[in-house]
C-alpha cells in the first residue's frame, strides 16, 4: 500500500486547497448550492481516499466535515462563520494528519474531540440575529473582479477541480527529476559560453553559426523545462485568503478581499519563498492600512475595505500587486519617524523624495504605528519583505496617497536558477550582480561628482545619488582612474538608489546559478557561484543584503 501514499497525499492536498478556497468563498454567497455540494463531494472524496489507505484519523475528520456539510445542503443548518471555522479547522487538522503520514509517525491529535463539536454543533439563538448580516460581511472574498456579471465563481472552482483530475493528458512527475533537468540546462549553458569563447579564439565563422543555432535550441529546451516547473499561483493562494479572513475577524473589520491571476504560473523555487513575504503584506494591509469602519465613514467611504492582490505576468517577469483603500502613508510622517528613531539624519530626510520616503518602511526597526499588536508595529517584517524579494532577484516598490490607500508591487522573475547578470571586474576579481539589480550603467566625469557633507553624490534623473565604491565594500583596494571616467551601475539599498563605482564594466552574461558550499554559504552578500565560458569561477553578489 505504500507505494501509492505519494499519490494520496499529492491528491488530499489538492482537496485540502480547494475546500478551504470552496469555504471562504461562501462566506460571500452563503446560498450558492453549486459551492455547497462541492465542498460536500470534496469532504467525501477525500474520506473515501483516506479509507482505502486505512487512514482513520482522517476518515473521522472527513467524515465529520461530510456532515456538517450534509446539514447545510439539506436546509437544517445555515452556513454562517461558526461553520466556516470548523470546516476550515478541519482542514488544519487533515493536514496536521498528512504530515504525520508523510513522516510516518504515529499521530496524538484529537479527532474524535474535533468530531463530537461537529455533531452537536448548534449556532448560539442570540447571535443568529445578528451574525447573518455581519459574518459574511466580515470576510468577502472574490477569486475574480468581474463578479457582477458571473456570481458563481466556487462553481467555476469545481469545474477546474473535476479537470485536473483527469489524467488522461498528464503525468505525474517527481520535483527531483525536474531540479535535475534545471541542473543539465543550466550545465549545457555553461557549456555554449565556453563554446562561444573558443569560436572567437578560431575565429571560425562555420563554428559560430553552429554555437548561434545551438543557443537557440538551449533556450527553447530551458523555456520548455521551465513550463513543466511553473506551478499556478493557487497553489498558494488559500493561505492569502484564510490570513485575510482571520486579521479582519480579529481586529473587527469588514473586508472585500479579491484574488485575480490565480492561474498564473511561478517558477516552483520562487513561489515556495513567497508565502511569508505575502502574508505579511496583506496582514499589513489589514491591521495597519485599513481603517475601522467608524472611520471610513466619516471620511465618505464605505465601511467595507477592500484588500485586492493581483498576479500577471510581463513576458519573462512576474508582477504581484497587494493593494488596499486604506488610510495610505504620509510621506512627510515618514521622514519624521524615521528623524525621530535616529535611523536617518534631518539633513537625509530633506534630500527624500517622495518615493524614497515610502521606502523609509524597509528599514529596519521603522514603524509608524501607534501602538503594538501581535500582528504589526514592531517595526519588523517589512525589512525582511523586502530582503527576501531581493534574495528571489526581485524588487518591492510602494505607492502610496494619503486617505486613498497604498499599492505595493514586486517585480519577480521567473526563474532563479538561469540569470542574466552583469560582470565587473573589481581589483583583481570578476563578479556578477543579477540585472533585475541593476537600473542602469553610468560612466561619470570627476566634474559631474559633488560633495554633501561627507557623502559623494551625483545628479540623475534629477534626484542625488550617493556614491560607494564595491572594491571597499568587498575589501579589496581601490580603483584607479586616470582618464577622469568612473564606470559604476546604479542599484537600489534600504529604499534608495545608489551608485557602485567598480574597475570596469564587462557586460551582461547568461549564467547558470549554483548554491555555494559551506563556509561560503554562510557569508554575507552571496547569492551563488556561476562558471563563466572560460572556465573561470565568478561569485555572484547579492547587493542588497551586501549593503
Amino acid at each position: 500500500m505504500s507505494q501509492y501514499k505519494a499519490l494520496f497525499l499529492s491528491e488530499s492536498r489538492e482537496y485540502l486547497r480547494t475546500i478551504a478556497e470552496q469555504v471562504v468563498a461562501l462566506e460571500q454567497s452563503p446560498a450558492e448550492r453549486s459551492a455547497i455540494d462541492a465542498l460536500f463531494r470534496g469532504a467525501h472524496s477525500l474520506k473515501g481516499m483516506a479509507a482505502s489507505m486505512e487512514y482513520g484519523d482522517v476518515v473521522v475528520v472527513a467524515h465529520s466535515m461530510e456532515d456538517l456539510m450534509a446539514r447545510v445542503r439539506d436546509g437544517a443548518l445555515p452556513f454562517g462563520a461558526g461553520v466556516a471555522d470548523l470546516l476550515l479547522e478541519g482542514v488544519d487538522l487533515i493536514d496536521a494528519l498528512l504530515k504525520d503520514v508523510e513522516e510516518e509517525r504515529p499521530s496524538s491529535l484529537p479527532t474524535d474531540g474535533y468530531a463530537l463539536r461537529l455533531a452537536s454543533y448548534v449556532p448560539a439563538p442570540e447571535k443568529k440575529a445578528q451574525k447573518p448580516d455581519e459574518a459574511p460581511r466580515a470576510f468577502s472574498p472574490a477569486a475574480e473582479p468581474a463578479q457582477a456579471s458571473e456570481p458563481a465563481p466556487p462553481a467555476e472552482t469545481e469545474r477546474a477541480k473535476e479537470s485536473t483530475t483527469d489524467l488522461g493528458g498528464t503525468v505525474r512527475v517527481k520535483t527531483e527529476l525536474l531540479d535535475h533537468l534545471i541542473n543539465l540546462t543550466g550545465e549545457l549553458v555553461t557549456n555554449k559560453q565556453r563554446l562561444l569563447s573558443i569560436g572567437r579564439e578560431l575565429e571560425s565563422t562555420a563554428l559560430n553559426d553552429a554555437v548561434s543555432e545551438t543557443s537557440k535550441l538551449l533556450r527553447a529546451l530551458h523555456d520548455e523545462v521551465m513550463k513543466v516547473r511553473l506551478m499556478p499561483f493557487e497553489a498558494i493562494s488559500d493561505r492569502f485568503q484564510r490570513s485575510v479572513r482571520a486579521v479582519a475577524k480579529k481586529s473587527g473589520k469588514e473586508i472585500h478581499f479579491e484574488l485575480t491571476g490565480r492561474e498564473i504560473g511561478l517558477d516552483r523555487g520562487v513561489l515556495e519563498q513567497l508565502v511569508d513575504p505575502l502574508n505579511h503584506i496583506l496582514r499589513n494591509a489589514v491591521d495597519h492600512g485599513i481603517e475601522d469602519g467608524e472611520e471610513r465613514e466619516r471620511a465618505g467611504k464605505p465601511a467595507r475595505g477592500l484588500v485586492k492582490l493581483s498576479v500577471s505576468r510581463d513576458r519573462d517577469r512576474i508582477h504581484i500587486t497587494v493593494r488596499d483603500d486604506g488610510r495610505g502613508m504620509e510621506p512627510q510622517a515618514m521622514i519624521d519617524a524615521a528623524v525621530r528613531k535616529g535611523l536617518i539624519t534631518p539633513e537625509e530626510g530633506e534630500l527624500l523624495s517622495p518615493r524614497q520616503a515610502l521606502m523609509l518602511s524597509c528599514i529596519p526597526g521603522f514603524s509608524t504605528a501607534k501602538e503594538v499588536t501581535d500582528i504589526s508595529g514592531r517595526g519588523v517584517g517589512m525589512d525582511a519583505v523586502n530582503a527576501a524579494i531581493a534574495k528571489l532577484g526581485g524588487t518591492l516598490g510602494i505607492e502610496s496617497e494619503p486617505g486613498q490607500g497604498t499599492v505595493i508591487t514586486l517585480k519577480l522573475p521567473l526563474t532563479i536558477a538561469i540569470i542574466h547578470a552583469l560582470l565587473v571586474q573589481c581589483g583583481p576579481i570578476k563578479t556578477a550582480i543579477p540585472v533585475n539589480a541593476v537600473q542602469r550603467t553610468v560612466e561619470l566625469s570627476r566634474r559631474q561628482i559633488e560633495t554633501v557633507g561627507k557623502r559623494q553624490m551625483f545628479q540623475l534623473d534629477d534626484e542625488s545619488i550617493p556614491l560607494l565604491s564595491l572594491n571597499r565594500v568587498l575589501g579589496l583596494p581601490l580603483g584607479r582612474f586616470p582618464d577622469g571616467i568612473l564606470p559604476l551601475f546604479v542599484t537600489e539599498a534600504k529604499g534608495r538608489r545608489v551608485g557602485m563605482v567598480v574597475d570596469r564594466l564587462l557586460g551582461q552574461h547568461e549564467l547558470f546559478v549554483k548554491r555555494l558550499g559551506r563556509p561560503l554559504d554562510g557569508m554575507t552578500g552571496l547569492a551563488g557561484g556561476a562558471t563563466l565560458g572560460d572556465g573561470e569561477i565568478v561569485t555572484i553578489l547579492d547587493i542588497s543584503e551586501l549593503l
